[in-house]
C-alpha cells in the first residue's frame, strides 16, 4: 500500500485528471489531497475516493506536503505535483526503486528555454549553498517517494513552506545519512496552467531568499530566524511574493 499526497492550490482544471489517472494506475492507494486555494478544486476532489484536507490559510507547497505527510498512514509515500507530471512507465520505475528518498533525474519535456536556463541555473546555485549535494543532478522534480518512517524523523527540520522545500527535504536525508537514489526519467512540463511561469520573478526571488533561509538554519546563527525582526520580515515579503 502508498500514500499519495498531492498539493493543490487553485487546481479545478488539472486535478480532476490526475486523480482519475492515479485511480487507475494505483487503485488500493491512499490519496490526500492538500488544499490551501479560493477555487472549486474540492467539488472536483469530492468525486473521487480521496482524502481532502483543506486549509483556509496559505501553507505554501511546502507546507501542503508536509500537511499531508502528517495525515498519511502508509510506510512509502509518494509526493506528486497535481498536473502528473509523469508516465506510467516512469512512475513504475520510481515505484521499483529501492531508497528511503527517490528523487528523479529529469529529461525535460516542453520546458521554456528561459524556465530551462533558470532550472540550470539554480542547480548551479544550490550546489554552491550545499556542497554535499553536488552529486546530485536535479532537486525541483513534482515528484519524489520517500519512506514515512524516515520522513517523520526530518519533519522537524523541514523549515521550507514553499518551493525549496524539495531542496530541504533531501539535504535533511542527505544530512542523517538515508539511503538517497535518483532515477533518470522522462518529465512532462506543462505550460498551459504553470503558476511559477505566471510570476517567475517573484518566484526567483523566493526561492533564493528560501536558499539562504536554509542556509541559516544549518548554521550557528540559527537563531536569527525565530528572533520577532525576522519572523515580521518574512511575514511581509511572503504576502508580496506568493
Amino acid at each position: 500500500m502508498i500514500s499519495i499526497i498531492i498539493p493543490a492550490l487553485n487546481e479545478e482544471r488539472r486535478i480532476g485528471k490526475t486523480l482519475n489517472k492515479i485511480s487507475s494506475i494505483l487503485p488500493n492507494a491512499e490519496i490526500v489531497v492538500v488544499f490551501d486555494g479560493n477555487d472549486n478544486t474540492p467539488e472536483v476532489v469530492k468525486k473521487f475516493p480521496a482524502k481532502l484536507i483543506i486549509s483556509k490559510t496559505r501553507l505554501g507547497k511546502g507546507g501542503a506536503l508536509k500537511r499531508g505527510i502528517t495525515e498519511s498512514n502508509f510506510q512509502r509515500v509518494l509526493l506528486i505535483d497535481a498536473d502528473f507530471p509523469i508516465t506510467e512507465e516512469e512512475l513504475n520505475k520510481i515505484l521499483s526503486t529501492d531508497a528511503d528518498l527517490v528523487i528523479p533525474k529529469r529529461k525535460i519535456v516542453g520546458m521554456p528555454l528561459k524556465r530551462r536556463f533558470l532550472h540550470k541555473a539554480f542547480i548551479i546555485l544550490t550546489k554552491i549553498f550545499f556542497p554535499s549535494l553536488a552529486k546530485f543532478s536535479d532537486f525541483q522534480a513534482g515528484v519524489k517517494l520517500l519512506n514515512r518512517e524516515k520522513v517523520s524523523s526530518v519533519l522537524s527540520e523541514l523549515v521550507i513552506n514553499d518551493l525549496l522545500f524539495d531542496v530541504n527535504l533531501i539535504y535533511a536525508f542527505k544530512r542523517r545519512h538515508y539511503k538517497v537514489k535518483e532515477v533518470e526519467i522522462n518529465y512532462i512540463h506543462d505550460e498551459s496552467d504553470s503558476k511559477i511561469s505566471k510570476k517567475l520573478i517573484k518566484v526567483i526571488i523566493l526561492m533564493f531568499l528560501s536558499l539562504i533561509k536554509l542556509r541559516v538554519y544549518y548554521s550557528p546563527f540559527r537563531k536569527i530566524l525565530y528572533t520577532r525582526m525576522y519572523l515580521k520580515a518574512q511575514d511581509y515579503i511572503l504576502r508580496k511574493l506568493r
